[in-house]
Formats: structure tokens, C-alpha cells, sequence
């Protein structure tokens, strides 16, 4: 007969120690580089599992940077396997998005950090690190994005497990650390020389407390720039900041090697897109008027063939092989794949660019000296007057729809029409009238407060314009500090009535405040 006692022990350590039952000693292989020489060094070390942390940081829903998003976006599905290894080897794992992370208010991660025991944090490492290269923030090249702090989340498909933790301060990382017993935390996510090293729970912090930290070299990326004249991209970036971290801060790990030869990683798995720099999306394109020179690479795939297209058509292994950086001329959808021996390794990737017209001229009749025959807006419209939503306001002239000034990626203009969409704005044509011009775009009054945070992502707006209720030209989505989109419409001989129309972008109407600028008629002379 067993002995009940022993079984009650075996139970009550079960559940004590949940998932970290699992855990089992790892020799870590340790990547580290002379400081002067950058010579590559390996060594390693033995750790059990129950010994590490994992800690990620700023896996964000959004960032100024439309291809910085979709960066963080392609390192998703690869950061999950990632964590659900990790999991199960009983690490346990630190969800840390800084400033967003009190949006998760009751939810039981964030919570529970609260009921922790208050533990000083001691400095046992003089932590000296010459300045980290930065490339600017912004992956999109002459194009390029402007800040704002949109953000409000994690990334929706990050999985968040139910004994994760959400710190954020070194103070509750090292209560974690001193509960589990933690000696070594490995790190992964955004961006590397910015928030891993110098936000409070990241790596410069918690090695200071005495913590071993080691990168995550195939789960991170860096605050991204893009220089295709010098060959410098969001890639090559990345490798020179990880080999900084690892000439002066910490070892680094290929997490997913160390996985795999625990049996955790399968050879099969294709988790990784293509990489498109720059990297606009249908719901955030990427706007130029100069010839835009487009990189696709798969770092994490050596030896794969990129296969593309340029009609939007879906890339086989037949397609064009990418063999150097392109231009696009024109409106295209790029789409990609990779494949070694006729298999595909990474997922399908789709880039969208929109090529803007040449600036219109100022008009010579501006819509402030003419009355629509017909406005409508965000709200409920009974018997053709209409109860306007919230806070929005009916089309207002010469300013934005609540009041402040016309502006549009960082411009301001004195005339135009302030709107919130769905909006409709009718006025007849007059005989005289040649061309209808304007510059449309996303209002950006709302990153008067906090520069946006937490809204600045939702302002999404397409522009069109219809002529006797034909659609004669439409933008692609606008977004926040998204350049102006130029409309120059001829106007056809007999035509009655024009429509200036702004609609949501199919992601609902928050925030969606727009404006047409410089908005008149050319005449004819």
C-alpha cells in the first residue's frame, strides 16, 4: 500500500509548483564579443530552468513607425512559441509594456504584482555601457513617420498566460525574481537600444541588481532606420546593436536553437514573415511621391529564396526571385514569400504603397464661400437634420471639426473643412469650375494631449470624391502624421453636383477626425 503520507507531500508540491515541475537543467550557449576587437566568443553554462525569467518587453499593438509596427507584428508568432516553451520548462514569464501596462487593471497578471512583498533592491553591478547606436526610430526611409505615442496595448495575438505577471518598475521584476528564486532572466522584444536597455525592469536595470541577463538576439529588434543609398537597413541595425550588447552589456542566446535542441522547437514550424522595408499594410500605406527603393529579407531563414510579386497577385515559387533592393514607381501591392527546396519557410507577407500626386493649386474659389446644398455627419440623421455623435460637431469652415486649427502631418492650414467621418458635403458646380483641389488627410488636434497616447492610432480615413454620384477620386487609408493626400479632379463639362465624402476605413469611427485643406475650385481664365 502506498504511503498516504508521502502522497499528500507528492500532491501538495504539485500544486505549489504548477507548471515548474518541468523544469530541467539547460547548457545555455553564451555569445559574447571582445570589446575592442568584436571577435565572436561561446561559452556556456549549465542553469536550470526553474532558474530563469523570461522577460518581454514592449510587445506593442502600435508604433509611429508604420514599418517599426509591422516589425514587432512579424515577431510575434515566433516570441509565442517562444514563451509557451518557456512555460513549460517553468520559466516564469514577465509581460512588460511599460507605459501601457496599468491599461491592464484588473486583470489577474497585473494585479497580483501588487500583493508581492516589498524587497529592496540592491546595486551590486556598476553597469557602464558607451552610448548605444541609434538610428532614429523610424524604418520608412525619406518617407518618414512622425512621433506620437498611439500605442494602448500589447500586441492583440501576443498570448498572455494565465501565470504570466505584468511588473513594471526593477523594483517589482526583482520581487519576482527573489520569489522565484531567479538567477538568470533572458530578454526579448522592442526596441532593443531604447526600452529593453533603458526602461526600468529592462536588462541595464535588473543587471545592476545582480541579475545575469542575456538577449534574445532572434527575438528582438532595434529602434529601426532605413538608408537604402548606404545599404543600412532595419536588418543590419539590429545586428549592430546586438553586437554592442554583446561586446559591452550581456551574452546573447539564438533562443530558438537553445528550443530546439530541448525538443521544444520543431524544424517544421514557419513562423516568420517576410520582412518589406518600408512596410506599409492596406490599413496604413505607405504614401511617397518619390520613387521609394523596397528591401525584402528573411534574416532568420539563411539560404531562402524570397519570391515576389507586384500586381497582388500571390507569390508561388515560380514567382521573381528577389535578388537586391527594388524600386516602386507606382501604386503597388508587393507580396512575398520564402522557400528553400521548394518548401515554403516563412509566412506570405503583403507591402502597400500609394503614390501621391504632385500638390495641387490653391484653389480660387475656397469651399468658406460657398453653402453645400447637403451635410451630413457622425450622428443620427432624422428627417434630414442630423443629431451629431459625442463631442463631434457639424462640417466646420476654416478650422477643424472641434475647433482648432486645420493641421495635417505637421502642417497647418488657415482654409479648408473640418469634418468627423462618415461625412458627406454636397455643393453644386458652377459652370465656371475646371478642377476641385484639396489636401486630405487625418486631423492631428488630438495629439495636443499626451502627443496621442492612446489614440493616436485610431484616427483612419478614406477620402473620396464623387461627381454626380460617380466616384471620381478616392485616397487610400489616412492616417495620424500621414502625409496629405492630393486630390486635382477635373470636373467634366455639364457636371451638377460634387461630393466631398469621408468615410471610416472599415475599422469603425473613433477619433476619426478629418480635414480637407486648401479645399476649393479652380476656375477657367
Amino acid at each position: 500500500m502506498p504511503n498516504p503520507s508521502r502522497a499528500v507531500l507528492t500532491l501538495f508540491l504539485w500544486l505549489c509548483l504548477g507548471s515548474r515541475a518541468s523544469a530541467v537543467p539547460i547548457r545555455w550557449s553564451l555569445q559574447t564579443r571582445d570589446p575592442k576587437s568584436g571577435e565572436i566568443r561561446v561559452t556556456h553554462e549549465v542553469v536550470d530552468s526553474s532558474r530563469i525569467g523570461v522577460v518581454a518587453v514592449d510587445i506593442w499593438n502600435f508604433h509611429w513607425c508604420k514599418t517599426a509596427t509591422m516589425r514587432v507584428d512579424a515577431f510575434v508568432p515566433r516570441i509565442n512559441k517562444a514563451l509557451a516553451a518557456a512555460r513549460d520548462l517553468g520559466m516564469p514569464v514577465f509581460l512588460c509594456p511599460s507605459d501601457v501596462v496599468d491599461n491592464y487593471v484588473g486583470h489577474p497578471q497585473r494585479e497580483a504584482v501588487f500583493q508581492l512583498p516589498k524587497v529592496p533592491v540592491p546595486s551590486v553591478v556598476a553597469v557602464d555601457c558607451p552610448p548605444v547606436p541609434d538610428a532614429g526610430g523610424c524604418a520608412c526611409g525619406a518617407e518618414r513617420c512622425g512621433v506620437h505615442y498611439g500605442w494602448d496595448g500589447m500586441h492583440p495575438d501576443l498570448v498572455i498566460g494565465p501565470n504570466d505577471w505584468m511588473p513594471d518598475t526593477q523594483a517589482e521584476v526583482y520581487a519576482l525574481c527573489q520569489k522565484y528564486g531567479l538567477t538568470h532572466l533572458i530578454y526579448v522584444g522592442f526596441h532593443t537600444q531604447v526600452c529593453l536597455l533603458g526602461k526600468p525592469m529592462g536588462l541595464r536595470a535588473m543587471k545592476a541588481a545582480g541579475l545575469k541577463c542575456m538577449l534574445a538576439r532572434d527575438m528582438t529588434d532595434a529602434h529601426p532606420g532605413y538608408d537604402p543609398a548606404r545599404e543600412f537597413t532595419p536588418d543590419l541595425n539590429t545586428e549592430q546593436v546586438v553586437a554592442h550588447f554583446e561586446k559591452h552589456l550581456a551574452p546573447t542566446i539564438h533562443f530558438q536553437e537553445e528550443l530546439a535542441r530541448l525538443g521544444r522547437w520543431k524544424k517544421d514550424w514557419v513562423v516568420d514573415p517576410v520582412r518589406i522595408t518600408p512596410w506599409g499594410t492596406r490599413m496604413r500605406p505607405h504614401v511617397f511621391e518619390r520613387p521609394v527603393t523596397v528591401t525584402l529579407s528573411v534574416p532568420l531563414q539563411p539560404g531562402a529564396e524570397i519570391r515576389y510579386t507586384l500586381d497582388g497577385s500571390a507569390p508561388t515559387a515560380k514567382s521573381a526571385k528577389y535578388t537586391r533592393p527594388f524600386p516602386v514607381r507606382e501604386s503597388t501591392r508587393v507580396r512575398a514569400i520564402a522557400f528553400q527546396k521548394g518548401r515554403a519557410v516563412c509566412l506570405e507577407s503583403e507591402g502597400v504603397f500609394a503614390r501621391n500626386d504632385p500638390t495641387p493649386p490653391r484653389p480660387d474659389v475656397p469651399l468658406s464661400e460657398l453653402k453645400p446644398i447637403r451635410s451630413v455627419g457622425f450622428g443620427h440623421t432624422y428627417g434630414g437634420s442630423v443629431r451629431y455623435s459625442g463631442n463631434t460637431r457639424p462640417p466646420q469652415t476654416d478650422r477643424a471639426n472641434l475647433g482648432g486649427p486645420l493641421r495635417i502631418d505637421r502642417t497647418t492650414f488657415a482654409r479648408g473643412l473640418g469634418v468627423h467621418a462618415p461625412c458627406e458635403v454636397v455643393y453644386e458646380v458652377r459652370p465656371e469650375f475646371r478642377r476641385f483641389v484639396a489636401l486630405a488627410g487625418a486631423d492631428e488636434n488630438l495629439l495636443e494631449i499626451s502627443n496621442g497616447s492612446n489614440l493616436g492610432r485610431f484616427p483612419s480615413v478614406v477620402f473620396k470624391v464623387l461627381i454626380d454620384g460617380r466616384e471620381a477620386a478616392a485616397s487610400p487609408v489616412m492616417r495620424v502624421k500621414s502625409a496629405a493626400w492630393h486630390f486635382d479632379v477635373p470636373i467634366p463639362e455639364g457636371a451638377r453636383r460634387i461630393s466631398l465624402v469621408a468615410m471610416d476605413a472599415g475599422d469603425g469611427s473613433r477619433e476619426d477626425f478629418a480635414d480637407w485643406a486648401e479645399a476649393g475650385f479652380v476656375v477657367s481664365r
